[in-house]
């Protein structure tokens, strides 16, 4: 495990800013602002555990309650492959509830997450991680190993799971109201999930981040990135509730085998339509 989840070290590798006379100064006022001081101490609160049982403690430190709707959906792979897609409407407490729920009866249950999820240690049994804001020649040996890391697990008949967005929920403004949703689901993601001929479980996640963090996102997506450390925070007390849907079988999806955009949005159609309107927003 690590000392701290985002050490100072860490931080003085991303700008020269940090690397200057004042770099110690900035990066302590740095870590206030962006609210990963907050971050580090509820990663220090659990980093005794691993996998499942970390992010059970995790949620239960915090105080995040999951209301968990159709878990019996999961007894009928028992022993076999199966795919989650889900709406990303968090960015870091979806995953982390994805896994204590699912991983609680399939403790073989991995899913594929970006670098800010990956970043957790004592998840690394769960995470299968990439990169979706790296560029070049690495980010597609990254992407790449990824997917054949993804294409082995489901062979050899383990469930995966993924937030076919690759990002956090987009903020797109409807007359002067804000509307929350996944941007376009990514094709990668799409392809192996055709590619890979089983079943596929919809998995929603109510709710969404905090009102001035979808509001940064129509300012500058970097903006809003700082505020993840306190959208991890700013949940204590809350409740989430993580709704699974009727399985997509095989042949369900072989009818899209040339659309992968049709098929994208067919399972995203899927997942959301699993909302409801007594879901707090």
């Amino acid at each position: 495990m690590k000392e701290k989840l985002i050490s100072t070290d860490l931080v003085r590798k991303m700008h020269p800013i940090f690397r200057g006379k004042y770099g110690d100064s900035i990066i302590k006022f740095a870590m206030k602002l962006t609210g990963m001081n907050k971050v580090n101490a509820i990663y220090d609160a659990s980093k005794q555990y691993e996998g499942v049982e970390f992010c059970k403690h995790l949620l239960n430190n915090i105080g995040v309650k999951i209301v968990v709707e159709n878990k019996e959906i999961l007894h009928r792979f028992d022993g076999k492959p199966f795919i989650t897609v889900s709406n990303h409407a968090y960015g870091h407490i979806d995953g982390i509830a994805a896994i204590a729920t699912i991983g609680d009866i399939r403790p073989d249950y991995k899913m594929m997450v970006n670098f800010i999820l990956g970043m957790i240690d004592t998840m690394a049994v769960n995470f299968i991680a990439v990169n979706p804001y790296e560029s070049g020649k690495l980010a597609g040996k990254s992407s790449l190993e990824g997917v054949k890391q993804s294409i082995m697990h489901l062979k050899e008949g383990h469930p995966l799971g993924f937030f076919p967005a690759g990002a956090v929920s987009k903020t797109r403004l409807k007359g002067l109201k804000m509307s929350v949703k996944d941007r376009e689901w990514q094709q990668p993601v799409i392809k192996l999930i055709e590619k890979a001929k089983i079943p596929v479980i919809p998995l929603y996640f109510s709710g969404q981040n905090s009102w001035i963090f979808n509001f940064l996102d129509l300012v500058d997506w970097r903006l809003r990135s700082l505020r993840l450390g306190h959208e991890v925070y700013n949940k204590r007390g809350k409740t989430i509730h993580l709704r699974f849907g009727e399985p997509i079988m095989p042949e369900e999806i072989a009818v899209y085998k040339n659309d992968l955009d049709g098929l994208g949005e067919f399972l995203k159609e899927k997942t959301y339509s699993l909302r409801k309107d007594t879901d707090k927003m």
